[in-house]
């Protein structure tokens, strides 16, 4: 009978001493799926792979560079689009694939589609959830809409009386403001400023995702739908959330500097707009336009981090670049792949896709 794995880590040697860390599960031989998580610098885990029947395909989620259990941890040597994609190419062939189908949420939906441009010989079909473009305006529309508001400030730079707010940095300062940020984390060590720092960036990325699914939940007509979209509401913990608020306390200290190798990535990456150039997503509509991969895209119509436009608008190039080519499913969700509506929308898409 062939292997069904539950959840085997591997690693994989990159150049300098670095080395990529991978999950496997499902069948050998069976279809191949890349999953490719957000962040930046998550890393993968089981919500990425909830959409799959493993019985049914071999699945392969890479821990990203610097990322989740890949080493060095929070490392930022290489970290660029070209590097990235040279790593997941070096996956599949040291895995033996032909070729296989790409599923990547937020963050990892930029990359997917980055690599299928690079790569088309290799993909077979896309699965784009929650879609990214790095822009500066999807940045500061986050931080100004969620950064707690007893958030510390960054530090003023020199010259200046005080430090930018960011609840309250205007589009004009992204460029410095992310630059900022990501200098703060270039040290090698944890500072007290950058783990607070670090503390109000996952609690806004909490507060983000709980919007979505709240408006996800009052959105809903059907009293069965509303009842379950309430319970996943409450199951991602918005006491918890609001109890940080009211009482911030400090991290113990191993996961203070987890959080500092996430954000020591996100950082990196979103001050370079993460690689993109302008152009690059049309050049990359266009190369799976050419070589006719099947194109999904998901996206909850209540996503607060990614605006859902940006699927929208790339479904509708990609299908006059190349009809019946794309499709496109807005749920009833916010922005995380696990919310019922986005999960649901994932499932038959990696079945059918």
């Amino acid at each position: 009978m062939t292997r069904v794995y539950p959840d085997e880590l591997s690693r994989l040697a990159l150049a300098g001493g670095q080395s990529l860390a991978f999950h496997q599960l499902g069948q050998p031989g069976r279809r191949a799926w890349l999953a490719l998580h957000g962040g930046p610098g998550s890393g993968a885990g089981p919500a990425l792979w909830q959409g799959f029947e493993l019985p049914a395909c071999q699945l392969l989620a890479p821990d990203q560079r610097g990322s989740g259990a890949s080493r060095p941890a929070g490392s930022r040597r290489g970290q660029g689009l070209p590097q990235l994609i040279a790593d997941l190419e070096r996956l599949r062939q040291a895995q033996g694939l032909a070729s296989w189908s790409v599923l990547g949420g937020s963050w990892g939906a930029t990359l997917a589609l980055m690599y299928a441009a690079r790569q088309p010989q290799a993909v077979e079909a896309l699965v784009l959830r929650g879609s990214f473009k790095g822009s500066r305006r999807e940045v500061i529309r986050l931080l100004r809409r969620f950064w707690p508001r007893s958030g510390p400030a960054l530090p003023p730079a020199r010259g200046a009386g005080s430090g930018v707010r960011l609840r309250h940095c205007r589009p004009a300062q992204a460029d410095a403001v992310l630059q900022q940020l990501s200098q703060l984390f270039r040290n090698g060590t944890v500072a007290p400023r950058t783990s607070r720092i670090a503390q109000a960036w996952q609690t806004m990325e909490q507060a983000a995702a709980l919007h979505g699914a709240r408006r996800a939940w009052l959105g809903a007509t059907a009293v069965d739908e509303r009842r379950e979209l309430r319970r996943h509401w409450q199951a991602m913990g918005p006491a918890r959330l609001q109890r940080r608020l009211e009482r911030p306390e400090a991290l113990p200290a191993r996961a203070q500097k987890k959080l500092w190798q996430k954000y020591r990535i996100q950082s990196h990456l979103l001050a370079r707009r993460c690689g993109l150039r302008p152009g690059d997503w049309e050049r990359a509509l266009q190369t799976v336009a050419m070589h006719g991969i099947a194109t999904t895209w998901i996206h909850g119509r209540h996503d607060p981090v990614c605006p859902p436009g940006n699927s929208l608008q790339s479904h509708r190039r990609l299908t006059e670049l190349a009809p019946g080519g794309s499709q496109l499913r807005l749920t009833r969700a916010g922005h995380l792949g696990h919310e019922p509506g986005n999960l649901q929308a994932i499932r038959a898409a990696v079945r059918h896709g």
